[in-house]
């Protein structure tokens, strides 16, 4: 009797192990969709990462089986069009329907806890902002003072407390949930009613982050953070500022975001990353410089992998910034010639790092090659660094696009010599050099290529 209760009290105990291990699974079904793959992206910031692909049955219905280690967090279900399902995963079982596979189609949760929460604030805030992003056009245009227009003015914001109400309850009814500290920190920060623009501008600022807890880096696995980071900056802009005034308002937001994020390190490292990535795509020199100069990194207690990357980083910015001499090198071109930066004597010297798969590039450099054929040797000269890995992919691109400036190629991907020296990490990247290989500019598109060169 007491080797069979033994025995039953082991497979009891399996059966509860079993079942905190189990295996938990994404059940979709799209409506439309058929025969084709779907894709699990991982949602870190504004970047995402495919981690699985399903194939979607006839019926438009998948299953993603979830590695029992996937951390918690938010992820997203692309669709292969312009739909991306996001959810937020908690260690339980997701399903949904969707009544279409665009983005505009609706997605109803039918099992999890954080996605019914989840997806209830979001129909909330959508449903509610489109209606006031609606009425704001129309009080722009009509008489103030009319009996409409103060029906339409209480209208608004009855809908500003339908998105604030309805949010704090489901924070409130649902503490311990992942969707909920998403919800606090996501939730839009409403100004009250009657202040003028520049008063309202005041406040959302000074207000904008009072739900966000910077120290909470599940944040981080996810787009929530990133955004509120974005909208911050955003509201540092006006249409009417020269761009002086601008960079000076930008400068200020940057500093204000990050001493609110020092208190976490791992979220001050992320943040401080982010903003670096987003100033180099939009060339955005003075900030980038700013943060150089200015980070707290030293300040962090831990000596991370990502902290030592990103004070690297920060001295290549500031040896790289305009006005700096450019790191001379010596290396040879495709055609075995060797080639030195300082012996190059134009007056003005293109040194560009691009690759044969980059789109961005296609798009720069035919108009280098109208410039570079227009002008002389000694006015202009062309330096361009693939950094395609395998011979084929350049030899064959530059047999179907001919450029007769000279082509660098190490065939080492990132970490060729020269993409190294001058810390390549994008295609494509341009330094535009004096005669004295100072760096005069640093255009991130044909635009910017054009109105240096046009000078």
């Amino acid at each position: 009797m007491k080797a069979n209760s033994a025995f039953l009290i082991v497979i009891i105990l399996f059966g509860c192990i079993a079942a905190t291990y189990s295996q938990h699974t994404i059940n979709g079904s799209i409506n439309g969709l058929k025969n084709t793959k779907v894709y699990l992206l991982q949602v870190k910031g504004q970047s995402k990462s495919t981690l699985d692909t399903a194939f979607c049955n006839n019926e438009g219905s998948f299953t993603f089986n979830l590695n029992q280690d996937l951390p918690v967090g938010m992820y997203t279900i692309n669709t292969g069009t312009n739909q991306n399902i996001e959810l937020i995963y908690n260690n339980e079982n997701i399903r949904f329907v969707s009544s279409g596979n665009s983005a505009e189609d609706n997605v109803q949760i039918v099992e999890s806890i954080e996605n019914l929460i989840w997806y209830d604030y979001l129909y909330t805030k959508g449903f509610n902002q489109y209606k006031m992003e609606v009425i704001e056009q129309l009080l722009m245009s009509y008489p103030p003072g009319d009996k409409y227009y103060e029906y339409t003015e209480n209208y608004y914001q009855n809908l500003q407390t339908n998105i604030s109400s309805r949010s704090k309850e489901l924070i409130t009814n649902n503490p311990n949930t992942l969707a909920s500290r998403y919800i606090k920190v996501d939730m839009p920060v409403f100004a009250p009613y009657g202040l003028s623009e520049n008063d309202k501008q005041k406040y959302l600022i000074e207000h904008h982050f009072d739900n966000t807890d910077f120290s909470d880096t599940l944040l981080l696995r996810s787009n929530i953070l990133s955004s509120k980071v974005i909208k911050y900056l955003s509201l540092y802009q006006s249409p009417s500022y020269t761009k002086q005034t601008l960079e000076d308002e930008l400068i200020v937001a940057i500093d204000s975001v990050l001493n609110y994020a020092i208190v976490e390190q791992k979220t001050y490292e992320w943040l401080v990353d982010f903003l670096l990535k987003g100033f180099e795509a939009i060339g955005f020199e003075r900030g980038l410089n700013h943060i150089a100069e200015q980070n707290k990194l030293s300040e962090l207690c831990v000596n991370t992998d990502r902290k030592q990357s990103l004070e690297r980083r920060m001295e290549m910015i500031k040896k790289l910034a305009i006005g700096k001499k450019s790191p001379d090198f010596t290396t040879k071109d495709i055609s075995g010639d060797e080639i030195n930066l300082y012996n190059i004597n134009s007056e003005k010297t293109i040194l560009i790092f691009w690759a044969s798969w980059c789109p961005h590039c296609t798009e720069v450099l035919p108009v280098l090659k109208e410039y570079y054929e227009r002008e002389s040797r000694e006015k202009l000269e062309v330096i361009a660094v693939s950094i395609d890995e395998y011979e084929s992919d350049l030899m064959n691109y530059l047999k179907d696009n001919p450029y007769e400036w000279i082509n660098i190629a190490e065939f080492k991907g990132w970490d060729g010599p020269t993409a190294v020296k001058y810390d390549v990490h994008a295609t494509p990247t341009i330094f535009v050099l004096d005669k004295d290989k100072n760096i005069v500019a640093k255009p991130t598109n044909k635009a910017g290529i054009k109105k240096v060169l046009d000078n």
